[in-house]
């Protein structure tokens, strides 16, 4: 259920050029598990049209601590040692609240 006190997470990842594969295999192993979470309301990703090493994530959480619960589970520990070779850079990783919207 969409809410208006939801929070919005846009993660950016750019991979090493050659690694643009490994990056989406680990950015969508996680993919279901965080779908499956308690608090997820969204998780999309999605690959830059003009750069194809570039891959940001959408999250929509009902709430911080559930994000930050998020952030503590063994799937996004093993991401972020799956993409340890594979960033080119750390990721970006932005939080928003809901000023307005459909």
């Amino acid at each position: 259920m969409k809410n208006k006190s939801d929070i919005i997470i846009i993660a950016t990842a750019t991979a090493q050029p050659g690694k643009e594969t490994q990056l989406e295999k680990a950015l969508t192993d996680v993919a279901n598990p965080t779908r499956q979470q308690k608090g997820s309301v969204e998780f999309s990703l999605f690959r830059d049209k003009n750069n194809p090493n570039v891959i940001v994530g959408l999250e929509r959480w009902t709430s911080e601590a559930a994000h930050d619960k998020h952030l503590q589970g063994d799937h996004i520990k093993a991401l972020f040692v799956a993409m340890g070779d594979v960033l080119a850079a750390p990721p970006v990783i932005a939080t928003y609240t809901i000023l307005n919207e459909i």
